[in-house]
Formats: structure tokens, sequence, C-alpha cells
């Protein structure tokens, strides 16, 4: 379930730490300190996946994700004909939802004259975008969620009408300058079918195929300013070599150590868990993670005028800042555990798929109900409110009369 990570962890820790010297950037107080609060946190996550793999039952996972239902979806040769019908309804009209909401919006966020600025929906950009933003974040959630099960009927099908409306979402993500969410469904999807060929070198070509997707994509802004220099992506990007170009996408690191500063040096009071709800609330509530983070290491300037979705910031950290060094300690492992648990019952059903167009559509479910239904459990310290639309669509997929016929 995770091997697309590789491709992130290189690209947004491995090149970065080989190339940047952060002891010249940050304290060396910030540093160890950093060091300490990851390497005790990746301690007690190993500790949680591994006992979370081995509990029997945790009743409170259970009765949100029915796995039953899911092992029973195998049997029922239509389930993957049902669903992709629904999925292909609800996404062509997610599509013209969006481009419904850009006519109203008043432009496109790619072609607008600050970029940046109008793929977060700041200053200038936030009065039409406010308007359409019910409409346009939960179309644009719908279309990534269920791109994958387009690229799957395009795979087995081959149809005009599949390549047609998965070329369509791919491009209509990426003009949101979204370019995670545009590639993701494609690498989805492909890694279900590598999973189901079964064969080592399928899978060695699929990790090296995924490192190299995401080397493009993190220096993806940089190499559009090099091919459009009088575009609005040309903003920093001046003179980089090909890894600094790579590590520019993902600063992860260095958002986290700057953040660490700023909650240090600046004595900011605990969180005691106000940022695992603060996601639920749209705009820019003070506890939204996202909001929160750039609050933190923006303590002068007006948030709603800088071009970032926030900072991503690992497990341990965010146990640092709501509850300290118990924290530290505590929100790892809780995670870890939800994790060894959900994995070992997505593995026993995973274990039992063919690999036809039901089982693929079966496999690209259990990827959903991971990424997106146990995310309660498993990243609840950034449950957000655009988890709504995943759902609502798990909720039909498992409790309508209209796809599932259950077992007694």
């Amino acid at each position: 379930m995770n091997h697309l990570l590789i491709g992130f962890c290189i690209i947004g820790y491995i090149i970065p730490s080989a190339i940047l010297s952060y002891d010249l950037l940050y304290d060396k107080d910030i540093i160890d300190l950093f060091i300490k609060l990851n390497v005790i946190g990746v301690c007690f996550f190993i500790i949680g996946i591994f006992l979370g793999y081995k509990w029997k039952t945790v009743p409170i996972v259970d009765s949100v994700i029915r796995f039953s239902r899911i092992e029973d979806a195998l049997y029922q040769e239509d389930f993957g004909e049902k669903v992709l019908a629904f999925a292909s309804r609800v996404y062509v009209i997610s599509l013209i939802t969006m481009l419904i909401c850009f006519i109203f919006m008043g432009y496109i966020p790619m072609f607008a004259s600050d970029p940046y600025m109008a793929k977060q929906f700041k200053g200038v950009y936030q009065p039409s975008y406010v308007r359409v933003a019910l409409f346009y974040r939960t179309a644009k959630e719908f279309v990534g969620l269920l791109l994958p099960f387009l690229v799957i009927d395009l795979y087995t099908n081959r149809t005009v009408k599949s390549a047609i409306l998965t070329a369509s979402g791919i491009i209509i993500i990426f003009v949101t300058m979204s370019r995670g969410e545009a590639i993701t469904g494609l690498l989805l999807a492909l890694s279900i079918i590598v999973s189901l060929k079964r064969g080592k070198l399928f899978f060695l070509c699929y990790i090296i195929f995924v490192v190299v997707v995401f080397s493009l994509g993190s220096g993806l802004w940089a190499l559009l300013s090099f091919l459009f220099p009088n575009s609005g992506f040309v903003t920093g990007f001046e003179g980089l070599n090909g890894l600094e170009a790579i590590a520019s996408g993902a600063p992860d690191i260095s958002d986290q150590l700057t953040l660490l500063t700023s909650f240090v040096n600046n004595h900011v009071d605990y969180t005691y868990g106000m940022t695992f709800l603060g996601g639920l609330i749209p705009f820019n509530f003070k506890w939204n993670p996202s909001v929160w983070t750039l609050s933190i290491i923006n303590q002068k300037d007006d948030i709603s005028e800088i071009a970032s979705g926030g900072l991503r910031v690992p497990l341990s950290l965010w146990g640092y800042f709501s509850y300290g060094w118990v924290g530290v300690a505590v929100i790892p492992f809780i995670s870890a555990f939800f994790t060894g648990y959900v994995i070992k019952n997505i593995k026993i059903i995973a274990g039992k798929i063919k690999a036809n167009f039901n089982g693929m559509i079966i496999f690209y479910i259990l990827i959903f109900v991971y990424n997106n239904i146990a995310l309660v459990f498993v990243n609840f310290v950034n449950i957000s409110i655009y988890s709504l639309p995943a759902f609502l669509f798990y909720g039909y997929i498992f409790y309508s009369k209209r796809i599932t016929t259950w077992e007694s």
C-alpha cells in the first residue's frame, strides 16, 4: 500500500539530505531536537505497527470499515461493472462541475497571472473562489478519487470513451496545478496492474518508474520555468541543477526545521490536539493544520496572502506540537497500531483477488479504503472536511442494493 511513498521519500528526504547542508542553515540545537523527535517517533511507530498487525479485532475500526463486505464483493461477478457505471456518472458530473466553476471564478489556476496564488485561492483570487468553493472542492475530490476506475477500464476494455474521460480528468486536475493528484490516479491503477502480475521484474520496473515520475513531478515547476521563461513559473528556479530542481519541489525537511525553529523560539503553546479536528472547519480556521503551520512560521504576516497550502509534518512533530514529549511517543504509536490492523485485514482480502477486471476494481477499492476511509484512524492528525466525498462514495457502494447483493 505504501510503495508509492518510495518515490516521495527519495525526492523529499534522500536527495535534499545529500545535497543540502542543513547545519549551515539551522541551529545545531534545532537539528538535534529534530533528529531526536523523529528517532523516538519511528521507534514507537515500529512497535505500534507490529502490535496492530497481531491484534485480533478492533471494534471501532470494524464498525467503520466493513472488511467482510469488501471480501463478499470478490464473489459477486458484476460488482466491478456496477461500481464502474456509478463511478463514471459521478466522474462526468464532477468534470462538468469543475468547468462551470472555472467559468464562475473567471480564471484557471495554471493560466492565471500569479499561478501560485491562484492555486491556493489566496489574495485577489479568493473572493471569486469562495462563491463556488463547495462545488469546486467536492468535484475536484471526486475526479481524483474516481480517476483510477477509468484508468482500469481503459487498460481492460480499451474503449474510446474511457480514454477521453481519463485524459480529461488528468488535464483538468493538472491545470489546477495539483501535480500530484494529476498523476496519482495513473500510478495507483498501474500499481494494481503490476501487483496482480505478481512478477519480480514487473515490480522492479514499477519502482524505477515511480522514482522517475516523482522526480519529474517534483522538478516540474523548474522545468516549466526553463521552457517558458516569461511565465509565472520562473520565480526562484534560476540556475538550479537537476538534483536541486528535484529537491526544490519537495522542501519537506527545510519546512519542518523552519516550523520547529519558530515553534521553539517563539515559545508557542501546545495545541493539545486542536489541529486534529481543525481541518473539519472550512477556509482559514486557525486550528486547521495547514493554517496553523503557516501561522507559526509567519508570525506577523497575513496567511491569506501566502501562496501555500500548508506544510507536510510527520507524526512525531505533530505529537510534539500537541503534547510535548509524551505526544512524540503516543501519536506515532496510535497511528501505527491502526495502520498495522488495517493493513492486516486488507492483505487477507488482497491475497484472494483474481487478475481480472472485477479483481482490479476491488483492489482499487482496498487502496481507496486505506487512503481515505482508514484516514480517520491512520492519519487522524490531518482529518479534513475534504474527505467527505470519499465517505459518500464508500457509503453508497457498500450500502446500496443497486450495487451490492450480500450473502447472509
